[in-house]
C-alpha cells in the first residue's frame, strides 16, 4: 500500500489543525465571493462605456483597446507573483484590504481623469489590486475548508469569478443608464458633466463596504501539530518538493485555458460573420453560453473531484481534470458544421469542461504546495495561465489567414486550435496524475477541521 506521508508541506505530508468552524469557514468564502464582486464591478463599467469615454477625451479605439487589456496585462501579472509571494509572509487581512484600497482608489481616479495619461494611471492602480486578489482569495478559502471539502469550495469560488463579470456588465449598464437619465446629477461639480463617470465613481464605492468585514475574518494558516503530541505520528524525511509533478499540472491547466480563450474570444464573431446573427443576438447567445459554463463548471467538477477525492485520493482528481480536457476536442469539433443550434450546445458543454477543469487544477496544485509555498504558487500559475491564454486569439487569426481558406476558415481554426491544445492538455494531465499515483500521494491523514 503506498505511503500517506508522500509530499513536503503537502496535504499528504505533516498532520494538520486547522483553526476555522464550519460558519467561519462559510464566511471566508461569502466574503471572497463579495470581494471578487466588487472587483469586477470596479474594473468592467469602461466595457460599456468605450464611446462615451472616446469621445470625453478624445482618444481612438487603439488606445481604448489598450486601456482594455495591455495596460492591464503587466501590473495584473506582477502582482499576482508578489501578491503571492507576500501572502505566504503577511496577514492576509492586511494584505486584502491593501488590495481593495488600491483598485478602489484606481477605479476613483479613471473617473476622474481628464486625459489618456491620467486614465492610464486610473488603470494601472486597478489592475495592481486586481493581481493581489487572486492569490489571496485563493490560499485563504483553500485553507478555510478541509481537503476533501475543497473542491466545491473552490467550485463555488469559481462560479463567481466565471459570471460575475457578465453580471457586472449588466449591473454597469444599469447605471449607466440611470446617469444618462440625470439620476445623480447632483455629483455632475465634482465629478463632471459626462454620466460615464458617475458610473465609474459610484461602481467603485462597494469595495471600501468590504474592509471592515475583510478585517472580521479569521486568518489561520495549519500547523503541524508539535512532536510529542498524543496524536502526531511518527514522520519521516521530507522528500524534495515536486517540481515536476507542479511544472506539469500548471502547463496543463494554461493549455486548458488557451482553449477556452480562443473558443471565447472569436464566437460572437462566428454567430455574426457565420450564421448571420446580428450584434444583440450574439452577444445574447455568448451570455448565455458563458454563463452556464462558468456556474455549472466549477460546481459538477467540484462536486465529482471531492467525490473521487474521497475514493483515490488526489490522483482522481486529476484524472478527473484530465477527462474534462480531452471531452473539449469532439465538442469543439462541431465548429465545422455549419449549424448554430448545434454549435451553441457543444460550446456550453465545451465550457463546462473547461472551467471545471482550471477549477480543479487550481485544488490540486495547492495540495502539491507547501502550506508557505501555497500563495506564491497560485499567483504562478495565475500569472502563467494569462500569459499563454492570451495567445489563443492570435494563434486561432493566424491559422486562418495562412492555414486555411474559404468563408468557414475563422470556425475551421478555432477548432483547430481548441481541440490540439485539449487533446494535449489531457495528456499532460494524465502523465501528472500517473505522476501523482507514483508518488504516493493519497487521502491524508489529518486531525478534524471544523471544530
Amino acid at each position: 500500500m503506498e505511503s500517506h506521508e508522500a509530499m513536503p508541506g503537502s496535504e499528504a505530508g505533516a498532520k494538520q489543525v486547522k483553526l476555522y468552524s464550519r460558519w467561519q469557514a462559510y464566511a471566508v468564502l461569502a466574503m471572497m465571493v463579495l470581494v471578487t464582486v466588487s472587483l469586477d464591478l470596479a474594473k468592467l463599467p469602461m466595457n460599456v462605456m468605450v464611446d462615451p469615454i472616446r469621445k470625453t477625451l478624445g482618444i481612438s479605439d487603439v488606445q481604448i483597446s489598450l486601456l482594455l487589456g495591455a495596460v492591464g496585462a503587466v501590473p495584473f501579472v506582477v502582482m499576482s507573483l508578489v501578491g503571492g509571494w507576500l501572502s505566504d509572509r503577511f496577514s492576509r487581512r492586511l494584505l486584502m484590504s491593501i488590495a481593495i484600497v488600491i483598485w478602489t482608489l484606481g477605479a476613483m481616479a479613471s473617473a476622474l481623469a481628464g486625459s489618456f495619461e491620467l486614465l492610464v494611471v486610473g488603470r494601472l492602480l486597478l489592475f495592481v489590486g486586481a493581481g493581489m486578489k487572486l492569490p489571496l482569495a485563493m490560499t485563504w478559502v483553500n485553507d478555510a475548508f478541509p481537503p476533501e471539502q475543497r473542491g466545491r469550495a473552490v467550485g463555488v469560488f469559481f462560479v463567481v469569478l466565471g459570471s460575475g463579470p457578465s453580471l457586472a456588465i449588466m449591473l454597469a449598464g444599469v447605471v449607466q443608464r440611470l446617469a444618462e437619465g440625470g439620476a445623480f446629477i447632483a455629483w455632475a461639480s465634482v465629478l463632471g458633466p459626462e454620466p460615464w463617470r458617475a458610473t465609474t465613481f459610484l461602481l467603485a464605492l462597494p469595495g471600501l463596504l468590504m474592509l471592515p468585514l475583510v478585517f472580521g475574518l479569521r486568518d489561520r494558516r495549519g500547523q503541524p501539530m508539535a512532536q510529542g503530541t498524543h496524536a502526531a505520528p511518527s514522520v519521516q524525511p521530507a522528500p524534495a518538493l515536486p517540481v515536476k509533478l507542479i511544472v506539469t499540472l500548471v502547463s496543463a491547466a494554461a493549455l486548458v485555458a488557451l482553449v477556452d480563450a480562443a473558443s471565447l474570444s472569436w464566437m460572437p464573431t462566428v454567430f455574426t460573420r457565420n450564421f448571420g446573427y446580428d450584434a444583440q443576438q450574439a452577444g445574447f447567445t455568448f451570455g448565455i453560453i458563458t454563463l452556464i459554463a462558468s456556474s455549472g463548471g466549477p460546481l459538477i467538477g467540484g462536486w465529482l473531484g471531492d467525490s473521487l477525492y474521497r475514493r483515490h485520493a488526489l490522483a482522481g482528481r486529476v484524472w478527473l481534470a484530465a477527462a474534462a480536457a480531452l471531452c473539449c476536442g469532439p465538442l469543439l469539433a462541431v465548429y465545422l458544421v455549419p449549424a448554430p443550434a448545434w454549435l451553441a450546445v457543444a460550446l456550453t458543454l465545451s465550457g463546462v469542461c473547461t472551467v471545471a477543469a482550471l477549477s480543479l487544477t487550481y485544488v490540486n496544485a495547492q495540495a502539491l504546495l507547501p502550506e508557505n509555498r501555497r500563495g506564491l504558487g497560485t499567483g504562478m500559475i495565475s500569472a502563467t495561465i494569462y500569459m499563454v491564454a492570451s495567445t489563443g486569439p492570435t494563434l486561432v487569426a493566424l491559422s486562418s489567414q495562412h492555414l486555411l481558406s474559404g468563408p468557414m476558415a475563422l470556425p475551421q481554426s478555432i477548432a483547430l486550435v481548441g481541440a490540439a491544445s485539449s487533446v494535449l492538455a489531457a495528456l499532460v494531465l494524465a502523465a501528472c496524475a500517473r505522476g501523482v499515483g507514483r508518488a504516493g500521494v493519497n487521502r491524508p491523514a489529518v486531525a478534524p477541521h471544523h471544530q
